[in-house]
């Protein structure tokens, strides 16, 4: 059933980005599209020895936020009291207790394989997502919806590759942006639409390598670029 609820939501957002139906399975998507963003490490819970999810932790010591909550409502965690002689006794003690706590969330639902989710829902894959919904391989997105492979990127929405840039959608490839929509390959840059391969360049539509086209001509040739970035993420 998650696995499913994926590749819904992946085949929606390609949809609203290309326009085509296209299906990658996981494993294509998280190599050739969630290649560099930062993603969570199974584990081995410490106390109930099931697999967990944790963005980053040095420490052994790891426990689900399931598992924490579930020793929490037989013990409330607290231990019967015992001497303590010196700051090592407390440190010694300390350690018994604690766990770092592996697939945190707060107010969320359905959010699998991740770490880190405030407020939000049907997360998959990711790390410190916030107020979100539908995201798959995300790290650092806020306010956003069906968000893939995207990092360090708020209030935007059917985007894949979106990096370190706001009010974005339907778009690919989008870096230090703002206000992009229906863009591939945008850099620096500010209110365009309908825009392919440009960098500090504002409000625009229709252009390519920052040259101005006729809608037209832009479409024609749009459509060869399409094709060729699906035969790029599918080998």
């Amino acid at each position: 059933m998650k696995n499913h609820q994926v590749d819904l939501i992946a085949k929606k957002i390609f949809s609203s980005v290309f326009d085509k139906n296209i299906e990658l399975s996981l494993q294509e998507i998280k190599t050739n599209l969630a290649f560099d963003i930062p993603t969570v490490e199974k584990v081995k819970c410490s106390l109930s020895d099931q697999d967990t999810y944790i963005f980053f932790s040095g420490d052994e010591k790891i426990a689900s936020q399931k598992a924490v909550i579930s020793e929490a409502k037989k013990t409330q965690w607290m231990r019967e009291k015992r001497k303590i002689s010196s700051v090592e006794d407390i440190l010694r003690y300390w350690q018994e207790i604690n766990y770092i706590t592996a697939e945190k969330s707060i107010n969320s639902s359905e959010c699998y394989y991740s770490d880190g989710i405030y407020n939000s829902r049907r997360v998959f894959y990711s790390a410190s997502i916030f107020s979100s919904e539908n995201i798959i391989f995300g790290y650092k997105i806020n306010d956003s919806s069906f968000m893939l492979a995207c990092r360090d990127s708020g209030s935007s929405s059917f985007c894949i590759r979106v990096n370190d840039s706001l009010n974005c959608s339907n778009s690919f490839e989008v870096s230090w942006s703002y206000k992009i929509s229906r863009c591939f390959f945008i850099h620096d840059s500010a209110n365009l639409y309908e825009c392919m391969f440009c960098s500090h360049i504002y409000s625009r539509r229709y252009c390519i390598a920052n040259m101005q086209f006729e809608k037209q001509e832009y479409f024609e040739i749009k459509k060869l670029v399409v094709d060729w970035i699906l035969q790029k993420i599918k080998n």
